[in-house]
């Protein structure tokens, strides 16, 4: 397994000892979801899945079975704004010989370019991504696990993102713990789900206009590397002790505004309001440590018609310390006409390491 199967091993055992809807109002027509697991790609056809018809072909190999053409595919992923179809998500193929960073893909799935920063762990991980309404990426990086080392990172990202030249970026934040899942809303805030630092964080603009003092970004990280001169920064929502949302991870948004939040370690999707007020939970199992019986949520993505997906990292014991199964799993939650949450559905099952999602409108699969 690679070192993100040890690290989130590391970061867990830290945090245990301290039918369509009738709610929905859109088809799933054109829709994809993107499912990394095992190192490759998946994409799922919504309108197919809808109908009940399950198929996850898999658009990008993982480099182990393709040593030509594959590449190891992790995290989020995010269509480009312009309309091609491309797209960027995790990819660490060959680390730490190669950088790992957030690659660059067309609809096809041929790799087009990659985006590289430096970063404080030992094997970086990359994970989150969302485009802004100007056009400019924003990434998460993990960084080491544990309550000691708050190393995770978010990256805002300038074009060109195409190509495999110098990458031009500015870096938000390098202190998060364990950065995982990462949104902009309306207002082009950024939410950042910390699992180890049991907290959802909102970055406010302005951000950066350019990776230079001239466009906001004339401080330097001590890596050398270029950082924002002020960012504006406040804790979204912290742990919910009481109702299990402590190990944040998998962030989307609903239909209505909401946020839905996902914490891994103890199997729950939490939704909450813009102020940040805890509203209901979504997913609630009855047991407080894994294994739960639907699965320890983590990536999580929300189709047109309201439909909420999650990828399971399938959490289990292995000499008395949690990490992710050999059974993954891809779960649906479907909401009825009064848009209460049903019973969450397996769609996908022994997959391996299910860690981000994306839906994107289209599909290189057959193309």
């Amino acid at each position: 397994m690679k070192m993100s199967r040890a690290t989130l091993i590391v970061a867990f055992s830290l945090i245990v000892f301290s039918c369509l809807t009738a709610f929905a109002t859109k088809s799933a027509a054109g829709e994809f979801l993107y499912a990394p697991e095992g190192n490759r790609l998946r994409v799922i056809d919504l309108e197919q899945a809808a109908a009940g018809v399950i198929s996850a072909p898999v658009l990008i190999e993982s480099a182990a079975s393709d040593p030509v053409d594959g590449r190891d595919i992790n995290g989020m992923v995010c269509a480009l704004p312009d309309g091609s179809g491309a797209f960027v998500a995790g990819e660490d193929t060959g680390q730490p010989d190669r950088p790992a960073g957030w690659g660059v893909f067309s609809v096809q799935g041929q790799q087009i370019g990659k985006l590289v920063a430096r970063a404080g762990s030992r094997v970086p991980e990359p994970h989150g991504c969302a485009f802004n309404a100007q056009g400019h990426l924003l990434t998460t990086e993990v960084g080491d696990p544990g309550f000691g080392a708050s190393n995770g990172q978010l990256i805002l990202w300038f074009p060109p993102y195409k190509g495999f030249g110098p990458s031009r970026y500015c870096k938000l934040a390098g202190d998060i713990g364990t950065a995982g899942g990462l949104v902009i809303d309306g207002q082009g805030r950024v939410y950042v789900a910390s699992s180890s630092g049991r907290e959802i964080l909102r970055f406010s603009p302005p951000f950066p206009t350019g990776p230079d003092a001239a466009g906001g970004c004339g401080e330097v990280d001590v890596y050398g590397d270029p950082m924002a001169d002020a960012v504006a920064r406040e804790i979204f929502a912290g742990a919910h002790w009481w109702r299990g949302l402590i190990t944040y991870s998998g962030l989307a948004f609903a239909a209505n505004g909401h946020l839905y939040a996902s914490s891994v370690f103890t199997g729950r999707i939490g939704e909450f309001s813009p102020r940040g007020e805890l509203v209901r939970m979504i997913v609630e199992p009855d047991t407080w440590t894994p294994p739960h019986a639907t699965g320890t949520p983590h990536g999580l993505a929300v189709a047109a018609n309201g439909d909420l997906y999650y990828a399971d990292l399938d959490i289990v014991w292995e000499d008395w310390m949690p990490g992710p199964g050999e059974n993954g799993r891809l779960w649906r939650v479907r909401f009825d006409e009064s848009g209460e949450p049903q019973a969450p559905e397996v769609l996908l099952d022994g997959l391996a390491f299910p860690d981000g999602l994306g839906i994107l409108p289209g599909s290189g699969v057959g193309d």
